[in-house]
């Protein structure tokens, strides 16, 4: 978590996995499932699945129960003990709800490697901790995904390292207006199949909450559209076996109290990548991403979430990289353009100290893709949902989203924030 003066408190262990692995998925499937909507429901699982410290001091599982699983301070369900108390090998289990890709299952372990004490005088933040995670993936629309990431802190968590190498198969559609006469309506099927490296580094400004970093993508892919006897003339490449490699450079700054269900503070990210023959890509040109999340405390247990975000892409762009609206009630690239502006609120309303209710609404705008003779696109989403708070100590509820979209409704389960 993190204190009010904006003093970083992560958890000191289990938690952290939950979004790691997210991250990881993220940047494996090159944007394709947005974290936010290919929620993971570990935390119910992992319920399931009690396994760390059980038994090692002879306590039978009701004495674990009560001293891992029970919030000594109101006798509720609470994994807080449980998550702070992980060590070692750790298995976790992955939902995926993402509507573009279908309803997925999967499964991760991660090793949490030992701590190294800091001096909290000099440094009062607190990262998370290494982690090692291996981890695989698929979903109903056959969409793929296996590979390892190592998560690394260093030099008393003003370095942190990600890396990634992994393989995906990712089957998903895009909606230009050329090609099959039905693809404006019912989009064109594609599959992209390949190798995926991620590389990131950032640096700490003294004892701050201000980062700068630097990270590398490179895809090594082939891709293919699913168009029955069509040609495949008029659609926009690559049509066969590409690479796209990036280097970026970004500066961030993270006041939140927790990195988990945030209440309080601010998170906001510039970042800009170059892709171009000089790091081994077959297209040439420039991303840029803006990002800013507010949140404020109303009362006890309440509080009111506010996200702009903006991406814009310039130069030779593959259609697949082209930003697109990212709402809950909206599949992943149904939406694309050379601009992407996105808001959205989100109010949480505790009425419980354990249980919330979330209401969202969110509205975003695209610029026209000249390649997919495509207009300027507004479109709306927004639903209901409810949370519950299952580890107090670090901040995080988990619970279900019900979003409403201009095609579809979709279902969504949510670990800590939708954003």
């Amino acid at each position: 978590m993190q204190t009010g003066t904006g003093i970083h408190l992560y958890p000191h262990y289990g938690g952290y996995v939950v979004f790691s692995i997210c991250a990881v998925t993220n940047m494996v499937s090159t944007r394709f499932m947005k974290c936010s909507h290919s929620s993971a429901l570990l935390l119910f699982l992992l319920l399931l699945h009690p396994s760390v410290g059980y038994g090692e001091r002879g306590d039978s599982f009701s004495e674990w129960f009560e001293q891992n699983m029970i919030d000594a301070e109101d006798g509720k369900i609470d994994v807080s003990e449980y998550l702070a108390s992980a060590r070692g090998f750790f298995p976790v289990p992955i939902i995926i709800t993402e509507p573009a890709v279908g309803y997925g299952i999967g499964a991760a372990v991660a090793y949490f490697h030992p701590p190294k004490d800091i001096d909290r005088e000099r440094h009062p933040h607190r990262g998370p901790p290494s982690i090692s995670v291996g981890f695989a993936a698929a979903t109903e629309n056959d969409t793929t995904l296996f590979g390892g990431a190592h998560l690394g802190v260093w030099r008393d968590d003003h370095i942190r390292y990600v890396g990634a190498l992994a393989s995906a198969d990712v089957k998903l559609k895009f909606y230009p207006n050329v090609g099959p006469e039905n693809a404006a309506d019912e989009g064109v099927r594609f599959n992209v199949d390949g190798e995926f490296l991620y590389q990131q580094l950032q640096f700490r400004l003294r004892e701050s909450n201000w980062w700068l970093g630097g990270n590398y993508l490179y895809l090594n892919a082939k891709n293919s559209f699913d168009l029955g006897g069509d040609s495949g003339a008029g659609l926009p490449g690559p049509l066969s076996e590409f690479e796209q490699g990036g280097l970026g450079f970004f500066v961030e700054y993270d006041g939140r109290d927790t990195v988990f269900t945030p209440t309080k503070g601010i998170n906001g990210r510039l970042e800009y990548r170059n892709y171009d023959k000089s790091w081994g890509s077959d297209f040439d040109f420039d991303h840029l991403a803006a990002s800013l999340h507010h949140h404020t405390p109303i009362g006890e247990y309440s509080s009111l979430g506010l996200r702009l975000d903006g991406e814009m892409v310039n130069g030779d762009v593959p259609f697949f990289a082209y930003p697109f609206v990212n709402l809950r009630g909206i599949p992943a690239m149904r939406y694309q353009g050379e601009e992407v502006v996105t808001a959205e609120a989100e109010f949480l309303w505790g009425f419980t100290p354990r249980w919330t209710i979330a209401f969202f609404a969110g509205a975003a705008r695209t610029t026209s893709v000249d390649v997919f003779a495509t207009s300027r696109e507004d479109v709306a989403a927004g639903g209901v949902g409810f949370r519950y708070r299952i580890a107090r100590k670090l901040g995080m509820q988990v619970g279900v989203d019900v979003a409403r979209g201009p095609e579809e409704t979709s279902i969504y389960l949510t670990v800590g924030s939708a954003w």
